[in-house]
């Protein structure tokens, strides 16, 4: 890689790239795939549950277990509809249109919450007509450069939605920025729950824990090894990840820190760290009973993969072993392989790069591929 003798050029071009790459990956065309060159364990089967989701993003099922999906670059928000109950989507319906890059999905009491690029918006559910009606604005998000997408998810009775970072590496001017927030289900009571996090993708809640982890994308320009990326637990209380000053496990980044300081010692520990410039997304716990008992109680993480390393690194799903106490055994391990293409060496060419992950009451795994435009099936011993 490169190396930049002015901040600011530094600066500037970093912003530039990421936010061509985030152009790239959200509204390019779609990528062949071949359903062929996926790998996993043996005993487990991949098939395509949808094509033609367009920058499929993240998902949900609504509370008569139809599969919601996000295409943050359409504007839209689409159901998947298995009507016979084959493992295959027969019929998609547009839910929502016309919004400002949709991308987080949850239910609560029955009401479906859309988090867009700069605010979260309820709706009232019709699940017999597949409708969502009477939108109505909750918060206002942060907006305007770097990361894009808003996660959210529902704990304890709270509503909280990530908010990814302006640049690579700054000190942020909107506090909101690089954290999760945490709202009242009605967006009032709004605070900072966890900060310091540069782009939080995937928010899901440990059953074990019984608390909010995240995948975390880690800073540019480091070197094709640095830093790792990050999962957190955020606790019952949240805190402070670190960054700009920290990375990894409590790294000091010596573009805004000095070794010795102390500034990162009493930031929030990673529970897991993961191979730099993977792009951790999606994650998901799984407690379905299909998959086999080796993989039950794990953390699956989907890695949309590098855009700026020498060799090319992710494009694939891991998943990483708890104990009964929900806390990671061991490192990474991948699950599905092969979205790069055979013999791919340099950057920029892939033949999927998957996102979000849930599990159907089926003990299924779905995860999406906005660069393929497919919702894959992932099944055991079927």
């Amino acid at each position: 890689m490169g190396r930049f003798n002015s901040r600011l050029s530094y600066a500037s071009f970093s912003l530039l790239l990421a936010l061509l790459v985030h152009a790239g990956f959200a509204y390019a065309g779609k990528t062949r795939f071949d359903l062929a060159q996926l790998k996993a364990p043996p005993g487990f089967h991949i098939s395509v549950f949808a094509q033609d989701v367009d920058g499929a993003r993240m998902m949900i099922f609504t509370p008569g277990g139809v599969l919601l999906v996000s295409e943050a670059g359409e504007g839209k928000v689409v159901a998947l509809l298995d009507s016979k109950h084959v493992g295959k989507a027969d019929k998609t319906v547009t839910v929502l249109q016309g919004l400002n890059e949709p991308h987080g999905l949850a239910f609560f009491e029955g009401k479906l919450y859309v988090a867009e690029n700069d605010k979260v918006r309820r709706y009232d559910w019709d699940e017999a007509n597949l409708r969502a009606t009477n939108p109505q604005k909750l918060a206002d998000l942060p907006t305007g450069g770097g990361h894009s997408t808003r996660s959210i998810v529902f704990h304890g009775g709270k509503m909280y939605v990530s908010a990814g970072s302006s640049c690579n590496v700054c000190i942020e001017k909107d506090p909101r920025r690089a954290t999760v927030m945490e709202f009242n289900p009605d967006g009032s009571g709004q605070k900072i729950f966890a900060k310091g996090l540069r782009n939080a993708v995937g928010l899901a809640v440990n059953p074990k824990t019984d608390t909010v982890w995240v995948t975390v994308n880690g800073r540019d320009w480091l070197g094709d090894d640095l830093p790792p990326e990050t999962i957190y637990d955020l606790g019952k209380d949240g805190g402070d990840a670190g960054w700009p000053y920290c990375y990894g496990d409590r790294v000091p980044d010596q573009d805004f820190t000095k070794p010795g300081d102390g500034r990162c010692n009493n930031v929030l520990e990673p529970k897991v760290q993961m191979q730099a410039h993977s792009a951790p997304l999606g994650l998901g716990f799984y407690a379905g009973s299909q998959f086999p008992a080796e993989y039950r109680n794990n953390i699956f993480v989907a890695f949309h993969g590098s855009w700026n390393r020498d060799v090319p690194t992710g494009y694939k799903v891991v998943r990483v072993k708890l104990d009964d106490k929900g806390q990671p055994v061991g490192v990474a391990e991948d699950f599905i392989t092969g979205w790069l293409a055979p013999g791919e060496t340099k950057k920029g060419r892939w033949m999927g790069r998957p996102v979000g992950i849930v599990f159907g009451s089926d003990g299924a795994m779905y995860l999406s591929d906005d660069a393929g435009g497919v919702v894959y099936r992932i099944t055991y011993g079927k």
